[in-house]
């Protein structure tokens, strides 16, 4: 992959990022506690674990590498450190 592929990759899923922090609310509301995979500011599978989209994601044909995998935890979800 040549220098500009990755630089665009890399800008891409920068965007990819961003979208998912300013649609947060809308995400939570129908992806809560799913794993899922952002497209060009669009998800484009979803699932209840990652073993589970990955295996979506190959189906589809899409390089996983290249796309931004995200999960919204329950509400309910607590963390003991």
């Amino acid at each position: 992959m040549e220098d500009s592929q990755i630089l665009e990759t890399l800008k891409k899923s920068e965007e990819d990022s961003q979208w998912v922090n300013e649609q947060y609310d809308k995400l939570r509301s129908k992806y809560e506690g799913k794993v899922f995979a952002v497209k060009n500011k669009n998800v484009i599978s979803y699932a209840d674990t990652v073993g589970e989209l990955l295996k979506k994601l190959e189906k589809m044909g899409e390089k996983v590498g290249f796309l931004l995998i995200e999960t919204i935890p329950p509400r309910d979800l607590s963390f003991i450190l």
